[in-house]
């Protein structure tokens, strides 16, 4: 692909995929000088730090137009990745930057849509083990009501 070709690809694009594919690029660009994956600065995923009255690591996330589905709802495989970053976050903050760690498993109980707005995640860790970490995850929207929960276990890898 060339700058001319993908110029040709613009043309006739209407102002809102516009505006979508300027927010993807400035994602893209973002990931130069971000630990953050691609996925991670499309979802504007945000680590908040621990709060020591909930016991947890809160992350946050914006729904946006791009990560809706055909229902206008936050797509679940979205919530799931949403889930599964703060989670593996959770790790980082607690062993360092330098965790190696991957998911094993995640179940994921949607409870009701993600609409609009910021999605804040609370991430307890169940138990850590030598091998592996055991957490827990609910997701709030702005309103307070829970829309998913999970659990899931991670692996160190050596």
């Amino acid at each position: 692909m060339t700058l001319e070709t993908l110029y040709q690809e613009l043309q006739d694009l209407n102002p809102g995929e516009i505006e979508t594919i300027h927010k993807l690029v400035q994602a893209l660009k973002r990931t130069r000088v971000s630990p953050l994956a691609y996925i991670e600065e499309v979802m504007n995923f945000q680590a908040m730090g621990y709060d020591e009255q909930k016991n947890a690591y809160i992350h946050r996330m914006c729904i946006t137009d791009e990560l809706k589905n055909r229902y206008k709802i936050l797509h679940g495989g979205i919530t799931a990745t949403f889930i599964d970053t703060a989670m593996g976050s959770t790790i980082f903050q607690m062993e360092g930057k330098d965790a190696r760690v991957v998911t094993l498993d995640l179940n994921v109980h949607f409870l009701a849509p993600g609409q609009e707005g910021w999605l804040t995640s609370e991430t307890q860790v169940i138990k850590k083990g030598k091998t592996t970490i055991i957490l827990e995850t609910k997701v709030f929207d702005e309103r307070e009501k829970m829309i998913a929960t999970a659990s899931s276990t991670f692996f160190r890898l050596k």
